[in-house]
């Protein structure tokens, strides 16, 4: 009885754990793009810099939002590149801010979300 009991218990955690695994493939995640991403030149500093935005329209909550910036030249050639953080979490339907130093002989730049984490499933604001 007890052998019997233990070989349903171990053929019940055999199939409860092909579909716990399937569950968790199938769940959504946000696209690249839910995030929009504007920015503009910083004039009060004294390190050229520019601030920019980062609006989630994601049904999630992310955090480490992870920036690609690259600066274009006049021609829309790429003349650097580099990397940024978001701050904080950032809310469905929420936005956070970025601050970058310019690249040297961008006219232009192209920022775009490369990575982030997921927190949770949110509401929206």
């Amino acid at each position: 009885m007890v052998l019997a009991m233990r070989a349903a218990v171990a053929l019940a955690l055999a199939l409860m754990l092909p579909t716990t695994l399937a569950w968790g493939q199938d769940r959504d995640r946000p696209a690249s793009d839910s995030f929009h991403v504007s920015w503009e030149p910083e004039t009060d500093s004294v390190t050229p810099r520019i601030e920019g935005r980062v609006h989630n329209d994601s049904l999630f909550r992310v955090t480490d939002v992870r920036l690609q910036v690259e600066g274009l030249d006049a021609d829309g050639r790429p003349v650097g590149r580099t990397f940024a953080w978001a701050l904080g979490d950032i809310g469905p339907g929420g936005e956070t801010s970025f601050v970058v130093e310019t690249i040297p002989g961008a006219v232009t730049y192209r920022i775009a979300v490369v990575s982030f984490d997921l927190v949770s499933l949110g509401q929206a604001p």
